[in-house]
């Protein structure tokens, strides 16, 4: 399917191909509501399709940047001239994809070896993946280094989740528009694969570039060869365009992309406080993260105890079309892993959401917050003798155990309460269930422990977090006297 047939049948398309990895979807997701936000800007109101002749004039505009094969300006490359890189070892396709690095096994996401050329289609997307989410190595073009300034991709710290939040909708058009910040189709600012000297999309000597363009400029590039219309070799580097209003050196451009991520509504910026002695010293805007190896129910209620509901629904008032009711939130989840100077996304995918599990009523969102915070608190209280200095130090090693079965046991109670409540009101007995579920977890864990040696200080734990369990709850529930009867004593 070309662009032209995705956007003009975008309102019959349900989404993008299920296939597809997390970055791959990112990276046509991105292309698209670029493109998209053009056709927004000449047909106006976008009623319930994108219209043809506005597809075909957005499309005409680009189509002069648009040529894989352009002489001066080839799409998402530099100009390879007389000298393309050459066929072998040293320039692979797959250098183009931020998943495999030169020196790994090409079958890692598959059981295919990776492609050592690819056709016009396979090289387009590769092409987008690496604009998109290239990250920052030892690969040169001309002296320029990659870089971390690529637009979807942000370095987390090695084995963290570079965590996208996006709206799906019932079809593309939709998905397309909840997630098209109005500022791009403001103006007349274009992607910056279109406008790479930024001619036409800056605002004013010594403003910031359109919205549109500082969303889609990235920081690394590609130099290829082309036999006939497959791709055969290809050298990665720094790109050799640069923002008008960036500074000059590594500080200065470092500032400039940490500013633009945080203007991204692909990621969901918070701002976060930071505490020195309980006191406020400060707050700084993070990017929240679903990290993988977490339970999906762990995740959740991190994700309810920051409101982060709340947080996506402020942030998505910027852009075209707001969330439906039936919209569900889509994570695409990005596992950083190799080193600081050398990043690499170990695994990457698409995770689309409940919608009321995540997205929670308006009317409803403090009250699952403080629930989801009340079982965060449990679930410490549960792992403390599982620390170093806990009671059961020598079972350290199995506080991920119990963690994970506490987060499965309160599944269910916990959806129920998402699902089930109305208003700001807290149904009490969740909580003797939650409390039941801490010391079952804790059971299953210990139960495979040295009895003979351990049995003491197992029931002295236990007792432990029962009594402690009890107290975090009625302190957090003081006032509620139907939940203190609920819960249980130590």
């Amino acid at each position: 399917m070309t662009v032209r047939d995705a956007l003009i049948n975008a309102h019959d398309v349900e989404g993008l191909d299920p296939l597809l990895n997390g970055i791959q979807t990112g990276a046509l997701l991105r292309f698209l509501t670029a493109v998209a936000s053009l056709v927004l800007r000449g047909q106006g109101n976008a009623a319930g399709a994108f219209d043809a002749a506005a597809v075909d004039a957005a499309l005409s505009g680009l189509y002069a940047h648009s040529d894989l094969f352009d002489r001066d300006r080839p799409f998402l490359q530099v100009p390879a001239g007389a000298e393309p890189p050459e066929k072998g070892v040293r320039n692979p396709v797959k250098k183009l994809l931020p998943w495999m690095p030169a020196d790994r096994a090409e079958d890692f996401w598959s059981e295919n070896l990776q492609a050592t050329e690819l056709d016009m289609a396979g090289a387009a997307l590769a092409l987008a993946v690496h604009h998109h989410y290239s990250f920052g190595g030892n690969n040169r073009l001309d002296g320029r280094a990659c870089v971390n300034g690529s637009p979807g991709i942000r370095y987390p710290g090695v084995g963290y989740t570079a965590t996208e939040v996006l709206w799906h909708g019932r079809n593309l058009f939709e998905t397309l528009l909840m997630n098209t910040p109005k500022v791009w189709v403001d103006g007349t600012g274009l992607p910056a694969w279109a406008d790479p000297d930024c001619v036409l999309s800056q605002q004013g000597a010594g403003r910031p570039e359109h919205p549109l363009w500082r969303a889609t400029w990235g920081s690394n590039t590609a130099k290829c060869r082309w036999e006939g219309d497959r791709l055969t070799a290809v050298s990665t580097g720094g790109s050799p365009y640069r923002p008008p209003t960036m500074g000059a050196g590594k500080l200065a451009a470092k500032a400039w992309w940490d500013l633009r991520n945080t203007e991204d509504d692909f990621y969901l910026y918070v701002d976060v406080e930071t505490k020195v002695g309980g006191i406020v010293t400060g707050s700084a805007r993070k990017a929240q993260r679903l990290d993988l190896g977490h339970n999906e129910t762990d995740l959740a209620v991190e994700w309810n105890a920051k409101n982060l509901s709340t947080a996506m629904r402020r942030r998505s008032r910027g852009t075209v079309k707001p969330p439906a009711r039936s919209a569900r939130v889509m994570f695409l989840r990005h596992l950083v892993e190799g080193s600081a100077s050398s990043p690499v996304v170990r695994r990457t995918e698409v995770l689309i959401s409940s919608p009321k599990k995540w997205m929670v009523d308006v009317d409803r969102a403090d009250a699952v917050s403080d629930a989801s915070l009340l079982m965060q608190a449990v679930c410490a209280e549960l792992c403390k003798p599982f620390t170093p200095n806990g009671r059961l130090s020598a079972l350290q090693d199995r506080r991920v155990d119990v963690e994970s079965s506490f987060w499965q046991l309160v599944s269910k109670p916990f959806e129920d309460f998402i699902i089930n409540g109305t208003g700001d009101f807290i149904d009490p007995s969740v909580w003797a269930v939650v409390r039941a579920s801490s010391l079952a977890a804790f059971d299953q864990v210990t139960e495979s422990a040295p009895m003979a040696k351990l049995a003491p200080f197992i029931m002295a734990a236990r007792s432990g977090v029962s009594q402690n369990t009890s107290k975090v709850l009625k302190a957090a529930l003081s006032g509620a006297s139907r939940a203190y009867q609920s819960i249980g004593g130590g």
